[in-house]
């Protein structure tokens, strides 16, 4: 006779508390210092770290990349606000903007895929100056990535 043996119920491990990771490409587009606006029509290279090329495989199919970057200068800025004031002159907590100065200085952007060239990812629309480090890069998918009913606050 069969007998299924009953897996042990699965116990998640204690998540860690400090969270180490290594960039896998930098940016490289001329522009030298952050701004708040006028990124839509950057073009940028992203240079992939030579032993991650090879994960780049099939990237070329997609018409836009989910990048996800570290914003190494904001690590110094002398300022760490809870909130900010918007041109719109509303307040928000900084996790309610798109600000740099937030707790880990992650930066996360949709971009246009213009090419791929080996290594090299040519981007339009990367809100990242020029030497920034990359984290990840995924494709965007709209079935999971755009939402038709997302909202925003009124101005």
């Amino acid at each position: 006779m069969w007998f299924r043996r009953k897996e042990p119920p699965f116990e998640r491990p204690a998540p860690p508390a400090e969270v180490t990771l290594a960039a896998v490409a930098y940016v490289r587009n001329g522009v030298a210092k952050p701004r708040p606006r006028g990124w839509e029509e950057v073009e940028s290279t992203v240079e992939v770290l030579p032993e991650y090329a090879p994960k780049l495989a099939g990237i070329a199919g997609y018409s836009h990349l989910i990048v996800v970057t570290y914003l190494d200068l904001a690590a110094g800025a002398p300022s760490k606000p809870e909130t900010l004031k918007l041109a719109s002159g509303n307040t928000y907590g900084i996790f309610a903007t798109r600000s740099q100065l937030r707790p880990n200085h992650l930066g996360v952007s949709v971009v246009e895929l213009r090419g791929v060239d080996g290594g090299a990812l040519l981007v339009r629309g990367l809100d990242a100056i020029d030497g920034t480090p990359v984290l990840d890069i995924k494709p965007y998918l709209p079935e999971y990535d755009a939402r038709a009913d997302a909202r925003i606050p009124k101005a």
